[in-house]
C-alpha cells in the first residue's frame, strides 16, 4: 500500500470538524499523514481540531495556521504542496467518509497506473438553508464497471465530482503544479488536467457523505455581466494552461484533444465578444460552438444576460 497524505482545508468550521476527523480516524487504511490547515479562522476552528488531536495519539497529524486568509483555493493548493505521500485526498470539513474509503480508493489506483486522478461517488446531505446540488450525471460508459475513465468530449470544461472525493497520484500533481494559478479552483484545475492525458477516473462506489449548507463555497447565487466576464477570463487562462501542456506533452495528449482544446479557446473568446458588445446576433453566430457549452441552460444564461444584465440561481 503505498503512502497516503490527507489534506483538510478548513475555515470557520468549529461546529463540525470533529466530525470529520472522527471519520479520518475511523478509516481502516490510516493515512501516514493528515494535513489540516486552518484558514485564519475566528471561530475557535483551530482551538477544535486541538482538542481532537488531544483525545489519542495521531502520528503524522498536524494543525497549521494560516498567517493571513489564504482562500479555499490556495489553502488546498498549498497543502496539495506540503504533502509527502504516494496518493494525495482531499478533504472538506464538513463530510463524512465511509471508513473503508481510503482503502478502497487507493487499492483501485495501485491495480490501475494509468488513473492520475480517481474520484469517487457520494451522497448528498441538506442542512436547512442549504443550496441543492447538481450531480453530474455520468454517461453509460463512465458506469460501466467498479472503476471507469471519464470521456473527453467537447463538453470537457466541467468539474464532475467535487474535489472532497478525490485521490491524486503526487507525480501527476508534481507534473502539472508549476501551471497552476490563483484563480483555479483547484480541484477543476486538477480533473482538467488529468482528464487532458485521459487520467480523470471514477470509482463507482458510494464512499461519503457531502453536506451542503448555506455557506458552502461553491454556491452562486446571482450573476452578471462583470461576474461573467471574470469567469470568462479565468476559463480563457485554463485552456491556455490545457494547450501549453497538451503542445509540449504529445505523447500524452491525443490530437483530438488538442484540437477540442483550441476549438474551445475559440468559444471562449466568442464569448468574451458576447459579453462585451452585448450583441444577441453573435450569439447566434456561435451556433457552431454551442456544443462546447456544459449544457443549452448554460448556452441560454448567456444570451439571457446580454438581453437583460443579470440573474439570479437558485
Amino acid at each position: 500500500m503505498p503512502d497516503i497524505s490527507v489534506v483538510l482545508a478548513c475555515y470557520q468550521g468549529e461546529k463540525k470538524i470533529g466530525r470529520m476527523l472522527e471519520s479520518l480516524r475511523a478509516q481502516i487504511c490510516l493515512p501516514a499523514e493528515v494535513l489540516i490547515r486552518d484558514d485564519c479562522s475566528t471561530d475557535g476552528t483551530a482551538a477544535a481540531v486541538r482538542a481532537e488531536l488531544e483525545k489519542g495519539s495521531q502520528p503524522g497529524w498536524t494543525l497549521t495556521e494560516n498567517e493571513r486568509n489564504l482562500g479555499w483555493k490556495r489553502n488546498f493548493f498549498e497543502g496539495m504542496l506540503q504533502a509527502g505521500g504516494d496518493l494525495i485526498f482531499l478533504c472538506d470539513q464538513d463530510d463524512v467518509w465511509d471508513p473503508r474509503k481510503i482503502g478502497i480508493m487507493a487499492e483501485a489506483m495501485a491495480r490501475n497506473p494509468q488513473i492520475s486522478l480517481l474520484a469517487c461517488d457520494y451522497g448528498l446531505h441538506y442542512d436547512a438553508g442549504s443550496v441543492s446540488m447538481k450531480k453530474y450525471r455520468k454517461k453509460r460508459s463512465e458506469r460501466t464497471g467498479e472503476t471507469a475513465r471519464y470521456r473527453f468530449t467537447s463538453r470537457f470544461f466541467q468539474n464532475p465530482a467535487p474535489g472532497c472525493t478525490y485521490a491524486v497520484r503526487r507525480d501527476f500533481f508534481l507534473r502539472v503544479k508549476d501551471l497552476w494559478f490563483p484563480q483555479a479552483p483547484h480541484d477543476e484545475f486538477l480533473w482538467l488536467m488529468a482528464a487532458l492525458e485521459d487520467g480523470a477516473w471514477f470509482l463507482n462506489r458510494n464512499l461519503m457523505t457531502l453536506w451542503r449548507e448555506e455557506e458552502n463555497a461553491s454556491d452562486i447565487r446571482y450573476k452578471d455581466i462583470p461576474l461573467q466576464q471574470e469567469n470568462l477570463s479565468y476559463i480563457e487562462t485554463m485552456l491556455s494552461r490545457m494547450s501549453g501542456y497538451a503542445e509540449s506533452h504529445p505523447d500524452a495528449v491525443a490530437r483530438e484533444k488538442r484540437e477540442a482544446v483550441e476549438a474551445a479557446r475559440i468559444w471562449c473568446g466568442k464569448r468574451q465578444r458576447l459579453m462585451e458588445t452585448r450583441n444577441p446576433f453573435l450569439w447566434l453566430a456561435m451556433a457552431p460552438y454551442w456544443k462546447y457549452y456544459n449544457s443549452f441552460r448554460n448556452c441560454l444564461s448567456d444570451l439571457y444576460l446580454v438581453l437583460f444584465g443579470s440573474f439570479r440561481r437558485s
